[in-house]
């Protein structure tokens, strides 16, 4: 467990701790502190790894850090990288914040597009058809119309 995150968060329903190890589904430990909450944790995980082990079964793996330097190596087609290229220049700007700036707009865009298919989906009534698709500028363009109107 040494290598292992661990989580320690207050239950109300239970009014102590409760540790846990995030990649042991179901192994979780109650204290009145948090010390107490990791100290039981431990006591119950080395039981759970020594059960897994006599079980000759695999132990889990502890998850670790990834280092990301924020560099990458990207390829592309010679035309868009001058084109690309010409843009920034235009802008004022290096080619990296540009395209920094252009994946941070994507990024966005899909994670608005995706709580908006959240929305509709939750908010949509069995008349209602919904339909997005990009316009000339390259946003999204939402529709909402009833499949079968009815008439007044």
């Amino acid at each position: 467990m040494d290598k292992h995150a661990v989580s320690i968060k207050w239950s109300d329903e239970d009014q102590s701790f409760v540790a846990t190890i995030p990649q042991i589904l179901g192994l979780s430990a109650l204290g009145a502190t948090r010390d107490e909450a990791l100290s039981e944790l431990s006591i119950a995980a080395e039981a759970y790894i020594e059960a897994l082990k006599a079980a000759g079964k695999p132990l889990p793996l502890p998850e670790k850090v990834n280092p990301y330097s924020g560099q990458l190596r990207l390829r592309m087609p010679k035309r868009l990288h001058a084109t690309l290229s010409e843009e920034a220049e235009d802008n004022h700007i290096s080619l990296n914040t540009y395209l920094v700036s252009l994946l941070s707009e994507r990024h966005m865009e899909k994670k608005l597009l995706k709580k908006w298919d959240d929305f509709v989906h939750l908010n949509k009534s069995e008349k209602a058809d919904k339909t997005y698709d990009f316009g000339k500028d390259q946003r999204p363009v939402f529709h909402i119309k009833e499949k079968n109107p009815t008439k007044i």
